[in-house]
């Protein structure tokens, strides 16, 4: 057994007795305190209900008499039969205690008039029996005296209650004085093995009503709580055992585990077994040698360097250690393994003879292209830095560099990015340094960075720089730089290595997706732009789980028949939260996220119902496919299986494309067009002219119909040249028998320019911005002519 066991087990016998003294201490504070307080004052306020009820019953009769309303026994009297002149209006007792006439023993409840010399009385038994109420062996009632006027054993009345055997004599006192202070109260007191709880209150005419209950009468009103106490304590300690015993195998199962794993490995290894935070539980022979004149109980006792320890371990990540605490200090390479709770570190020492830190370190910290740093190597440079220096962090990326991959292919991407660090490292100052972070990505660090603003403003010179250099000759697509900046200001210089590069790599996204500056400087807002994004990938994860997501319908207008020939279906979300974002902003983050396939076989299937709907027309339906669905393995059975499962012709289905699709794998993608050609689906080239390579597509491709742009129909109604392109690219469409779709037509007199210009099918908020299906089926039956 280890040393780091054996101090486990003493830490679980020390909780036990802690928590087996705590469980009696507590039970005996609930039972002799709380429980029993409580079951005194229970049983005081049932004395004081009945005595309520005793007193409003003894006053009630006393008014009823004197407005002759009872019809109990009355006796008249004058004061040559009166024993005591002057008694009161209630008295308890026998009759003959007031009248030398009266022979009977019987305690009456006697009611004096109050205009005339007469009483009113009946047994106090049955006064008390309409009440309710009854006396039991130890109640009494007492007069002012303390003498017994009322009890069930007629042989205690006229005793004195404090010398009766009612109580016992040590009582007396205490009892005497607590009546002479107090006109209500109650006592504890024990007799004959069994407590009791003495109770008094003062009725009419300073009668005192005695009861006395036994405690554990109202003790047992709390047994459920007792119980319930004990069951869980006992609950709670069987618990603790069986996890005491589970932690005891674990660890005796560590200890096996490590004393063959320091067996089984060279004997020049550090083998160290520790937790989580890197407190050091178990060491092997040689790594207790080296360190013998140190007392280490976390790893990181052992060097003066900064070590991000919980996250090593937590992510496995291979570690240099200097152990220059030691008297005599060692460098030391680890490598991490999880096992079970705990992780098994194997060290192998690091000398001069041996050579290897260099060569291992630059592998893990240099990338293989540039020779640069990477991002363990920024990551490492970061830890080493004063957090309460000034510095700051310039993240540079060229934008879509893998649609310029896929356009000019991988050799001569590389030589764009290439150029782009040449500019970089032409115009880097002193103290700054280069890290190549990703494939199109360079961070630079700048470690004495005086004035934040001027950072700012050489990152701004520097994309200006890169926007005025031709990067590579014939390049088809000019690269677009987007920066983020990260200055040590604020919650960032609390924040851990990998924190910082995180929040930077945030506001690179940030950066990305701007449409107003590819250049921002980090603030703690980005950190909600990047929670507001995984909410939104949630949101869209549910919303197609829950059918959220709906196909609106714009109408396609053919001029020549004067009627509707088909609809473009456009994804819209029916969900409160989102239904004023527009439509790009969930796509995006779709595709972002790879939900875009899951997405789109929701948009194929909804069109397919949508086609279904209208089967008996001859109304033409397109959509817009993304390039993650186009490439995806299976996408052309998944059409065949909807074209199957809802009998459609799929001459009335079109597939819209943009041409930055087809920058995407080309050959790959004519090949999925023409296979969905031979199958009878049409094929739209959306956006047509705006991209700069659109002739050759309409060579290349099995296209069916060409949309033309928004932007060419925009000046028509001023412009002759725009009307001569428009005009040119209808005629260029009608020359190779294909289809023409006119989009973004908005007026009456664009309407009527296309018309003069040919027969072409026009599409626009002119004709109907898009509707829902019920909408598009009442537009459908009213019919438009334009």
């Amino acid at each position: 057994m280890t040393k780091s066991t054996k101090n486990h087990l003493l830490r679980l016998f020390i909780i036990l007795g802690f928590l087996l003294t705590t469980f009696v201490l507590f039970y005996i504070f609930l039972l002799d305190t709380t429980l029993k307080n409580e079951s005194s004052k229970l049983s005081f306020e049932k004395h004081l209900l009945d005595h309520e009820v005793l007193n409003d019953r003894l006053n009630t009769l006393l008014i009823s008499y004197q407005n002759d309303e009872i019809t109990w026994p009355t006796k008249d009297y004058d004061d040559s039969i009166l024993i005591i002149q002057n008694f009161e209006n209630i008295e308890i007792g026998k009759l003959s205690s007031l009248f030398n006439d009266e022979i009977s023993n019987e305690i009456y409840l006697i009611l004096k008039h109050e205009t005339l010399n007469q009483v009113a009385y009946l047994p106090f038994k049955e006064v008390l029996s309409t009440t309710g109420l009854s006396l039991k062996p130890h109640d009494a009632i007492l007069n002012k005296d303390g003498f017994i006027v009322y009890h069930e054993d007629i042989l205690k009345i006229g005793e004195n209650f404090f010398t009766s055997d009612l109580l016992p004599s040590n009582l007396y006192n205490e009892l005497d004085q607590l009546m002479s202070n107090e006109e209500s109260h109650y006592i504890n007191y024990k007799s004959n093995n069994e407590h009791h709880i003495l109770s008094y209150t003062t009725l009419t005419n300073n009668y005192k009503y005695v009861t006395t209950q036994l405690r554990s009468d109202y003790l047992v009103l709390f047994y459920p709580v007792i119980w319930s106490y004990l069951a869980l304590s006992v609950l709670t300690l069987i618990l603790f055992l069986v996890f005491s015993l589970l932690t005891i195998k674990r660890r005796f199962d560590d200890d096996v585990v490590f004393t063959k794993l320091s067996k089984t490995k060279e004997s020049n290894l550090f083998i160290l077994e520790v937790g989580g935070l890197g407190q050091i539980r178990n060491s092997n022979s040689y790594f207790n040698k080296s360190i013998s004149d140190f007392n280490a109980k976390l790893i990181t006792d052992l060097t003066s360097q900064y070590l991000d320890i919980k996250t090593l371990l937590k992510n496995k990540i291979p570690f240099y250690l200097n152990l220059d605490k030691l008297n005599q200090p060692l460098k030391a390479r680890f490598f991490i393994n999880k096992h079970g709770r705990n992780y098994q570190l194997i060290g192998e020492v690091i000398n001069e003879q041996s050579n290897v830190l260099d060569k291992y370190k630059d592998l893990a910290i240099l990338n293989r292209d540039t020779g640069l740093k990477n991002r363990l190597g920024l990551e490492e440079k970061l830890n080493e830095l004063d957090r309460r220096s000034k510095f700051s962090l310039a993240i540079f990326t060229i934008k879509d560099i893998d649609k310029i991959k896929e356009s000019i292919g991988k050799a001569r991407t590389n030589e764009v990015i290439n150029s782009f660090l040449n500019i970089i490292q032409s115009n880097i100052y002193q103290d700054m340094e280069i890290f190549h972070t990703d494939r199109s990505e360079f961070t630079i660090l700048y470690t004495k960075d005086s004035h934040y603003d001027v950072t700012v403003s050489w990152a701004r010179n520097l994309i200006i720089a890169v926007d005025k250099t031709v990067l590579i000759p014939d390049l088809p697509v000019k690269p677009i730089i987007d920066c983020g900046i990260l200055h040590n200001q604020g919650n960032v210089s609390n924040m851990s290595s990998k924190e910082i590069i995180d929040a930077l790599d945030i506001t690179l996204e940030r950066a990305n997706v701007s449409s107003s500056s590819n250049l921002q400087i980090y603030t703690e807002r980005f950190l909600d732009f990047r929670n507001q994004t995984n909410q939104l990938e949630q949101d869209i994860r549910k919303g197609i789980l829950k059918d959220e997501f709906e196909m609106y319908m714009q109408p396609q207008y053919d001029l020549s028949l004067h009627r509707i020939k088909g609809f473009e279906l456009l994804l819209r979300w029916n969900n409160p939260k989102y239904q004023k974002e527009s439509p790009a902003t969930y796509i995006k983050q779709a595709e972002k996220s790879n939900l875009i396939i899951d997405l789109g076989r929701v948009i194929n299937e909804k069109t397919f119902i949508i086609a279904k709907t209208f089967e008996d027309t001859d109304l033409e339906f397109s959509f817009n496919i993304s390039p993650r669905q186009l490439l995806q393995p299976g996408f052309i059975n998944e059409f065949i299986d909807l074209k199957d499962k809802y009998q459609i012709d799929p001459a009335k289905i079109a597939i819209e494309l943009t041409e930055n699709i087809l920058i995407l794998q080309l050959d790959i993608i004519t090949d999925k067009l023409q296979a969905l050609k031979d199958i009878g689906f049409k094929i739209q080239l959306d956006d047509f002219g705006t991209g700069y390579s659109s002739l050759a597509y309409l060579k290349q491709l099995p296209i069916d119909i060409i949309k033309i742009d928004k932007t060419f129909v925009d000046e028509i109604e001023t412009s002759g040249q725009s009307r001569q392109i428009l005009r040119t690219m209808i005629n260029l469409g009608k020359n190779l028998k294909l289809g023409v779709i006119v989009e973004g037509v908005e007026t009456e007199k664009q309407v009527e320019i296309i018309k003069k210009e040919s027969g072409a099918m026009i599409q626009g908020f002119f004709i109907s911005k898009p509707i829902p299906l019920n909408e598009a089926k009442a537009l459908l039956k009213k019919g438009i002519n334009v």
